[in-house]
């Protein structure tokens, strides 16, 4: 044991050794990296540094360009307003001034003949006109020279000009050839310092790749002496294999005990289950006797008492029954009366019963009824208030009241003529004599006697219903004072009622609200796990779609097109980008200054001469030029443009 931890210390130092290379190379690497990096830090700073050096010049030469700008501007306002003051030339003034001078020599020779000159003065004064004329046409050629002169130096200065851009163009281009060798040389010393680092790097991993090789030599060792081990535990294992299927027999036979034992351990289990359901039913029908028991035995102590009670009663009983046998003999005739007065009575105590449970169902019945009036009586002033509304006019009732009173006296008339019609003696219609026969008097004593009897059986009756009304009367003032004692105790139950019935109807809201509120939600739920569905489904879709080389759906394939489009438009505007800048580069002079001055139109000039070459742009309408064309020429038809005379 002690030699395998040796050499697991070995092995692990070894590879402590390794990682510890290998943890050194990647340090130097990332030292050298850090240090690259630092360096193109740094070159980026310095490129930086002259980035914004040039842009401050540019921004002082914009400044300087635009201040020049608002100078030609004002030069060139203050050129237009002398130019919109001074007259036009339109082209006949040197006609005029001819026409002027042939005038003025007219009169030079009519003045000269008005004046009588000799002859050697006229001779003088036509030489000296003669000459005048000769200095006027060589004024006129001088002229001539003059502006062929003009013409010369603006196209030198025109070559000057040009030769000047191509001198800064050449300036620029030496210049970006300078950055361009400035920017190689740095490509080339990055190179060259990435070739050192390279080389560090290969040396390092050259000691990385010996280490590697005497691990793998190590390695190849401890693999010969793990199979030799291998060989030896392969024949362990044959052995133990062979002691394990011993041990599996041994345990097979004892699963089977374990298992019949098993079996008898559940069948105890059932029976002491079934035991004990049979106690727990005795148990519960003992409890259930035991109950019973109690029960009979309050039963029998209740008729005890109720047989002590009758007993006393009986004894009481039998105390006056000695003592009414004593007054038995004075009070025979009494005690037949009271006997029928107490059947009276009892007939009347049942009435009575029967009465006051019939006025307990008439008064629930009443009370009902109460409330049922009350809501009629709330509708019909309900009612009343809208016929209050609907109510007709005054005028016309009192109408009807006059004719209804009227009425009433006539009848009041009518009837006064009928009772006096009745108490007229003289009238034989006032007396109707009866028909039939006189009873005798035996017979009216007997229809009295009966009629007696029938009176005092109705009297009797009367005072029984008197007694009657007198309880019911009683029962009634009692109910009466119980509901307007009851009045209070119903107002504040109805109070109650009122507001639970409140609070459950706000609950009922809430619950409903609540029940939309989640019916809302599971909704939406749904239709989001409907959308995921859908997006699953999209997205196997664009899977097998980009799997079979396809895009993967219709908006993809448009933003692709949209992105080439969008390049394409790119690269189109920097094409147009450089076009103009080429073409501002045209108008770039000397010193990184631009002109807007427009260029010459020499394309016109002619090369024949027999005239000057001077270019003509204008058209038929001399001397304006022609318009341009525009936004509403493309509803115009094309016109025939006239050549350019020359």
């Amino acid at each position: 044991m002690f030699l395998k931890d040796l050499e697991f210390s070995k092995e692990k130092q070894a590879e402590l050794i390794g990682d510890r290379a290998t943890l050194d190379i990647n340090m130097k690497h990332i030292s050298l990296e850090r240090k690259t990096e630092h360096d193109i830090h740094c070159r980026k700073l310095r490129e930086k540094d002259r980035d914004l050096k040039n842009l401050k010049k540019a921004e002082l030469q914009f400044k300087v360009a635009s201040d020049a700008l608002e100078q030609v501007k004002l030069v060139y306002a203050k050129v237009k307003s002398q130019l919109d003051i001074a007259p036009k030339d339109d082209g006949t003034l040197f006609q005029k001034r001819k026409e002027l001078q042939k005038e003025v020599d007219l009169a030079k020779k009519t003045l000269a003949q008005q004046n009588g000159y000799t002859s050697h003065e006229r001779a003088r004064v036509e030489q000296m006109i003669l000459e005048q004329e000769n200095l006027l046409r060589d004024q006129s050629n001088l002229r001539l020279d003059v502006v062929d002169l003009k013409r010369l130096a603006a196209i030198k200065a025109d070559e000057r000009e040009s030769k000047a851009r191509d001198f800064v163009r050449a300036e620029l281009r030496y210049q970006r050839a300078q950055e361009d060798v400035k920017t190689k040389n740095l490509h080339i010393q990055d190179s060259a310092k990435k070739y050192s680092e390279m080389q560090h790097k290969l040396s390092d991993f050259a000691k990385l790749y010996d280490v590697i090789k005497n691990e793998r030599n190590k390695c190849v060792n401890l693999i010969q002496t793990s199979t030799q081990r291998a060989s030896e535990m392969r024949e362990k294992i044959k052995i133990l294999q062979n002691e394990i299927e011993i041990l599996r027999s041994k345990v097979n036979s004892k699963d089977r005990l374990l298992q019949k034992s098993h079996l008898k351990k559940n069948n105890a289990i059932a029976i002491r289950d079934s035991l004990r359901n049979e106690v727990s039913k005795q148990d519960r029908i003992g409890e259930e006797n035991k109950e019973k028991r109690e029960q009979k035995r309050m039963d029998i102590a209740k008729l005890n008492d109720l047989i002590n009670k009758a007993e006393e009663n009986m004894v009481q009983l039998r105390k006056r029954y000695e003592q009414s046998i004593q007054q038995r003999n004075d009070r025979g005739i009494k005690l037949i009366e009271r006997n029928e007065e107490v059947c009276v009575f009892y007939e009347k105590l049942n009435v009575q019963e029967t009465l006051l449970r019939n006025g307990d169902m008439e008064l629930r019945a009443r009370q009902e009824e109460i409330r049922i009036l009350e809501l009629e009586v709330a509708e019909l002033k309900r009612l009343i208030a809208v016929a209050k509304k609907t109510l007709p006019k005054k005028k016309s009732m009192d109408d009807e009241l006059v004719t209804t009173q009227i009425q009433l006296l006539l009848c009041r008339d009518h009837l006064l003529d009928l009772e006096k019609q009745l108490e007229t003696p003289s009238e034989d219609g006032r007396i109707r004599v009866l028909k039939g026969d006189d009873p005798k008097p035996d017979e009216l004593t007997a229809k009295v006697e009966e009629l007696e009897f029938r009176l005092a059986e109705k009297e009797e009756k009367l005072l029984e219903k008197a007694l009657i009304f007198e309880e019911v009367n009683r029962l009634s003032e009692r109910t009466k004072k119980k509901a307007e004692t009851g009045k209070e105790d119903t107002l504040n139950l109805a109070k109650k009622v009122n507001e639970f019935q409140g609070k459950i109807k706000a609950t009922t809201r809430k619950m409903m609200a609540m029940v939309s509120e989640l019916s809302m939600n599971q909704a939406s739920a749904m239709k989001l796990q409907q959308e995921v569905k859908e997006k699953e489904a999209l997205l196997e879709q664009c899977y097998i779609r980009m799997e079979s080389g396809e895009a993967p759906d219709e908006e993809a394939e448009k933003a692709w097109m949209k992105m080439l489009r969008d390049q394409q438009r790119k690269k189109q505007e920097k094409i147009r980008r450089a076009e103009v800048e080429a073409l501002q580069e045209q108008y770039k002079i000397a010193g990184d200054v631009y002109t807007t001055a427009e260029p010459r139109p020499n394309a016109y000039i002619p090369d024949d001469d027999a005239e000057l070459p001077i270019p003509r742009p204008y058209g038929a309408l001399a001397p304006f030029k022609p318009s341009e064309p525009g936004s509403s020429m493309r509803h115009v038809r094309k016109p025939a443009i006239k050549p350019i005379e020359i």
